[in-house]
């Protein structure tokens, strides 16, 4: 499965506009990044037009998602003027979602207060209400209380949160007994990798084989464990819990640094300010145990962005788009004291000199990455071939709704 058209889904997101940036997602360390970036033009121009008659009203939701995306569009009942109508508040991939909908003949308002819109796209600044929202009729631009994914801070919430769920879903009674009933019977966790595309029982990742040890500084009890507990032979990354590009992030090498942000953090604590709102906006962070051997390619730190969309779950419909792998400028040093060699954000890579001259190196396609798995691990760690392919990235367990 060399392609996403093979799969019967949507063409892949192209690869990025090297100076564009704007997204608020996790980039916790060990982590896929979950962006919130539009594809292009080709992801919503996958499915043949929808049918042009008025049976709307019984045709299932991903039909009618479907029918917004690519039919043009129907004037809203709640409006006399013609349609349809698209909002667009703030920069962020707004001449892509502009120029897909006037090519479609859609009109631009400009008022945030009209509910008549059949698209609405902001950025988080121009939260919209969801009191308001017609499912089946309108698409808003992001889910309501999405920070639980793409903020450091509610990522690792809803990580723990998942964590602690499965520990107990473990000791219940029911399960205990068939457990102890097959005494031979493997844990999930210890069943071996399958791949996605099979129905065999897959073994489940636990948090701290994906994620690294990380605490609060927002939380006393978790800010005071961290400064107790380091020491000078690991090094630590500090991140705000919703910035992007790389911007307040520094690592933690030795006492003097971690002195300095125990004095800020007790400083913030004095503050009477904190006390309204504590260790919220820009001071929450989080520290995390920096990987210092990561996996690299040609001596480079990466990241893998990939695109995954669940349009509809009645019946379930998604669209994913390999994507592609991010790559530094620099050859990665640990001791090193150059952001830019550690974190692999666009924003950073272009401060350095040689930015323009060897751009086109620090982004791979997904094909171009497979080759190199398969030249460089696939004999010498036992990966199967194609493992970028057949593993790593998603594999659809059923075919596509539109086929």
């Amino acid at each position: 499965m060399g392609s996403s058209q093979e799969e019967g889904l949507p063409c892949q997101p192209s690869q990025p506009d090297h100076d564009a940036g704007g997204h608020c997602g996790p980039d916790l360390e060990g982590t896929e990044r979950a962006s919130a970036t539009p594809g292009p033009p080709g992801l919503l121009n996958s499915h043949p037009p929808a049918d042009s008659d008025d049976t709307n009203a019984t045709r299932p939701s991903a039909a009618l998602l479907e029918g917004l995306l690519l039919g043009g569009g129907k004037p809203s009942p709640h409006s006399t003027r013609p349609g349809p109508f698209f909002y667009i508040g703030g920069s962020n991939g707004a001449t892509i979602i502009s120029s897909y909908c006037k090519s479609k003949g859609w009109q631009r308002i400009q008022d945030s207060r009209r509910d008549d819109y059949t698209l609405k796209w902001c950025e988080v600044k121009s939260r919209d209400n969801y009191g308001s929202f017609r499912e089946g009729e309108q698409l808003l631009y992001q889910l309501p209380n999405n920070k639980l994914l793409t903020t450091k801070i509610g990522l690792l919430s809803t990580l723990r949160g998942r964590a602690r769920a499965m520990s107990q879903a473990s000791k219940v009674p029911g399960v205990q007994a068939r457990l102890e009933k097959d005494t031979a019977a493997p844990a999930l966790e210890d069943l071996p990798w399958t791949s996605p595309g099979y129905l065999r029982p897959q073994r489940v990742l636990r948090m701290e084989e994906f994620f690294p040890e990380t605490y609060r500084l927002d939380l006393k009890h978790e800010r005071e464990a961290f400064f107790t507990l380091f020491h000078e032979t690991q090094i630590w990354i500090c991140k705000p819990t919703a910035s992007n590009q790389g911007k307040g992030i520094f690592l933690l090498r030795n006492q003097e640094e971690v002195a300095a942000l125990q004095a800020k953090t007790r400083s913030m604590e004095d503050d009477p300010i904190h006390h309204k709102t504590p260790f919220r906006g820009p001071q929450a962070r989080v520290v995390q145990r920096y990987i210092q051997n990561p996996l690299l390619l040609d001596g480079r730190k990466f990241d893998v962005r990939s695109y995954l969309l669940i349009a509809c779950t009645t019946p379930y419909m998604i669209f994913f788009g390999h994507g592609y792998a991010r790559l530094t400028l620099s050859l990665y040093d640990p001791r090193s004291s150059d952001l830019s060699g550690h974190l692999t954000n666009q924003f950073m890579q272009k401060k350095s000199p040689l930015y323009m001259l060897l751009k086109e190196d620090t982004v791979w396609s997904m094909e171009h990455l497979n080759r190199y798995i398969n030249d460089t691990f696939w004999k010498a760690r036992g990966l199967p071939k194609d493992w970028v392919f057949t593993t790593l990235t998603v594999r659809p367990l059923c075919p596509p709704v539109w086929g």
